[in-house]
């Protein structure tokens, strides 16, 4: 970052211009958990923090249910939306001290309070956007949440993060539903972690259902409809997907390289969103189950690299809630 901002006064430039600049040190594929530093080698904490509040919006087509592998492959595609939202950052295996740690961990355990702070932090912007867009299309919403943190970045922590994220995003929707009138459920998916569950909070139906515990047909892209209990009516809503993102990769991450791997590779490679990201058209090959780049190309890599294809903000942000 010190090296894109040499010879500029950031008092002569926007704010939208400074995130650009910051954005643009992300690169398309990188395991955040192993190959970050965090000492300003790379990015600096102060950088990491700044990137870790930013999520991505990316409107997509859908092409199958996001199962990882052998997911079925939908006859119709359908429309929804990707907030690419990174998780709490709790390992470091370069040994310096985790992007997050700092702000969720006390006395070697993570604290309750701090870790919820960080949550709504980082996911009430994704929300109100999904609450909004709803709204203006005379729709709801109908919101999908992964483990967010829950895995490769929870560290020491690895199968204990669940709880802490249910109850941070019950936190979240007690204070802020009356914010989210556009929100119809949020549909909690914890993999392994947690049991089932389902609270009504406001007007939002808060529904936890890890895959594994009997919801294996139901992963995070499908049609609202197919989450309904007895009851349920949402077939006036679309669907949004949260993303379990980093802070330091573009959106997508695994699948530049061309891996269905992760909940970044997996709902990147079920949807057309390199496409959106890159400008450049794919097709879905239902064979591997994967959005693929044109085939002079060998990944989606390749396509940014070969047409110099950059991450904008300046003309694409909104600072949420208002400030």
């Amino acid at each position: 970052m010190r090296t894109r901002l040499q010879g500029i006064s950031l008092g002569d430039i926007a704010l939208s211009q400074f995130i650009e600049h910051l954005v643009r040190t992300k690169k398309p594929q990188i395991y955040a958990e192993t190959a970050v530093v965090g000492d300003g080698s790379d990015w600096s904490q102060m950088e990491l923090s700044i990137l870790g509040d930013i999520s991505v919006a990316v409107p997509v087509t859908i092409y199958d249910n996001g199962l990882h592998r052998s997911p079925p492959v939908y006859g119709q595609t359908f429309g929804g939306m990707l907030l690419f939202t990174p998780g709490a950052l709790l390992r470091n295996g370069r040994g310096r001290t985790p992007a997050d740690w700092d702000e969720v961990v006390g006395n070697g355990c993570i604290d309750q309070r701090l870790f919820s702070a960080l949550y709504l932090r980082r996911l009430l912007p994704p929300l109100l956007f999904a609450s909004r867009t709803a709204i203006n299309s005379g729709r709801k919403a109908f919101v999908t949440i992964p483990g967010l943190g829950c895995g490769q970045f929870a560290g020491p922590f690895l199968g204990q993060v669940g709880p802490y994220l249910d109850t941070a995003l019950s936190e979240l929707l007690q204070i802020h539903h009356a914010d989210l009138p556009g929100i119809q459920a949020v549909y909690f998916d914890p993999y392994s972690e947690c049991e089932n569950q389902r609270t009504k909070i406001g007007h939002i139906d808060y529904m936890v259902r890890p895959l594994t515990r009997g919801n294996g047909q139901k992963p995070q892209l499908c049609m609202p409809i197919h989450y309904a209990d007895s009851g349920d009516e949402f077939s006036d809503c679309d669907l949004y997907s949260v993303v379990a993102w980093d802070h330091v990769s573009w959106p997508g991450n695994d699948f530049y390289g061309g891996s269905r791997a992760t909940d970044d590779g997996v709902k990147a490679a079920a949807t057309n969103s390199m496409a959106i990201l890159t400008g450049v058209e794919g097709k879905y090959d239902a064979a591997v189950c994967k959005y693929l780049p044109p085939n002079e190309h060998r990944n989606w890599e390749e396509v940014i690299e070969v047409k110099k294809v950059d991450l904008e903000v300046e003309h694409n942000i909104q600072i949420l809630p208002e400030i």
